[in-house]
């Protein structure tokens, strides 16, 4: 089923819009608008569904997040992040380089299920990506979804922030993407 771009756009304004609802009625003294970054190692199934074909890359990159926060407890904003693909294992998929970008810009949420202490967490986040297959392909738009659970450590004002996730991207032309993608994260919260 192929999603138009104006479906796409309206699901994310909706989104933003419950987010915006969301956070009006949960904000407090100690919610504050913070950076946050982790870095990503992943793994990246490419599938042509035309071709009937799956290609395996790796992958790393690192993921900024512009966000409302409020520490040990949840963040939602911004995310913006670009994954750096090589195809170095096996051959690249025909029209794709062996190198590529994956380039995504959406909205992300971390909620931990013990409040105020650290300890786990979840995150879910939807985001528009771009493909840059450096090959004849060119570019490729999509939609995607993301899917993390973690453990966050608490050292005084330092968090540090182990995550495993998994992105779904459906893009044009029939492709679509999955990753699992471990990551790291070390959060300065009480300097940052």
């Amino acid at each position: 089923m192929l999603i138009s771009a104006s479906t796409k756009q309206r699901i994310l304004l909706i989104v933003v819009l419950f987010l915006a609802a969301f956070l009006s009625e949960t904000l407090s003294a100690e919610t504050s608008i913070k950076i946050r970054a982790r870095e990503h190692f992943d793994t990246v199934w490419i599938q042509h569904k035309n071709l009937n074909r799956e290609y395996s890359y790796a992958g790393i990159g690192p993921n900024i997040n512009v966000w409302l926060e409020n520490p040990y407890w949840f963040s939602v904003g911004l995310s913006y992040s670009v994954l750096f693909i090589n195809s170095s294992v096996e051959p690249a998929a025909p029209d794709f380089g062996e190198d590529m970008d994956l380039t995504k810009i959406g909205i992300e949420s971390k909620i931990y299920f013990d409040p105020g202490e650290g300890g786990p967490f979840a995150r879910i986040g939807l985001s528009s990506n771009s493909l840059n297959t450096k090959g004849s392909a060119g570019k490729i738009n999509g939609i995607g979804t993301y899917l993390g659970f973690g453990w966050e450590i608490k050292f005084s004002k330092i968090g540090l922030a182990f995550e495993a996730a998994g992105r779904r991207i459906e893009l044009d032309r029939n492709i679509r993407i999955d990753t699992y993608s471990p990551s790291i994260g070390v959060h300065f919260y009480g300097y940052i």
